[in-house]
């Protein structure tokens, strides 16, 4: 696969055949949420320093703008860009008018045509993948949220901006699992069959609820995707990506997968928020925060 994304960089071209055509179809796309003064494709905000993508189900429209309201607020510092677009699947049984109704008010919501289910979680993050380098390719990070996430905002991004030159190189950060065995018990959740999966273990993979990356990983991984089989599980198919480019998945233990807030000054993000949880730990963070200045170079 490595040689595969150098011979797309240097000719554009790849001899491979495809084994996952990604087929499906925006119905809605919000082109322009990283232009310049709302401007064409080709205006791209330059100064975007990192662009969240939220995998979010479609009846969840209290979470999303509970996450507007709060750490996925565009216009919370006074001079750094953050954007944030959320990614929904079309609902089962369930009328689309509401949907449209969010997207006529914000315009920040990416409307596919496959079924908002669990195990399309691996379409949403494809969706996502596909997205950023083509519509805001000049963002420096990307994070890969779920709805229920609460993310620290001023932390995280004070945190990105002290990385090392070195760790700004094709990252993939978040909670770490190595070693993880498929599920072969049929009755399990995660159930994978051997002729979808056949070895013992998955590669390391970082979980699906926070996924820090720059944007090199996520245009090398956009590259593998048509020349990688689908998998079911979303945060194991990156990592299966991430092992085939020869990346490394950094662990970060101030990505948390369970509520915190108060106890850890230093959390990234955290699991496991309602919409009144993430407001009122909104509320707390502001009340921590003396500026919304951070000089980013």
């Amino acid at each position: 696969m490595v040689k595969l994304v150098q011979e797309y960089r240097r000719t554009g071209y790849v001899k491979n055949r495809v084994i996952n055509k990604f087929t499906y179809r925006y119905l809605h796309n919000p082109t322009n949420r990283c232009a310049s003064n709302g401007g064409g494709l080709q205006n791209h905000t330059k100064d975007v320093f990192v662009v969240f993508l939220v995998k979010s189900k479609s009846s969840h429209w209290q979470q999303r703008n509970a996450i507007r309201q709060t750490w996925g607020n565009e216009h919370y510092f006074n001079n750094i860009y953050i954007r944030t677009v959320f990614v929904l699947g079309t609902p089962v049984n369930e009328s689309l008018n509401p949907i449209w109704d969010e997207i006529k008010q914000f315009n920040d919501i990416i409307l596919m045509d496959f079924h908002d289910t669990y195990f399309n979680n691996t379409l949403k993050t494809s969706t996502s993948l596909n997205w950023v380098p083509e519509f805001c390719p000049k963002a420096r990070f990307v994070v890969l949220v779920d709805d229920d996430i609460y993310v620290s905002l001023k932390t995280l991004v004070l945190f990105l901006n002290r990385l090392p030159a070195g760790r700004r190189i094709k990252l993939y950060m978040g909670r770490i699992y190595d070693g993880y065995q498929p599920h072969r018990n049929t009755k399990s959740k995660w159930f994978v069959p051997m002729s979808e999966y056949p070895w013992d273990t998955y590669p390391p993979f970082v979980a699906a609820g926070t996924v820090i990356m720059t944007m090199d990983f996520v245009s090398d991984v956009r590259t593998a995707l048509p020349y990688t089989k689908l998998f079911r599980l979303d945060d194991v198919y990156l990592g299966i990506i991430a092992y085939k480019l020869g990346v490394s998945p950094v662990h970060s233990s101030n990505v948390y997968e369970y509520r915190t807030t108060s106890r850890h000054k230093f959390a990234l993000t955290s699991h496991g928020f309602t919409p009144k949880q993430m407001k009122l730990a909104w509320q707390m963070h502001k009340s921590r925060e003396q500026s919304k200045n951070i000089m980013i170079p």
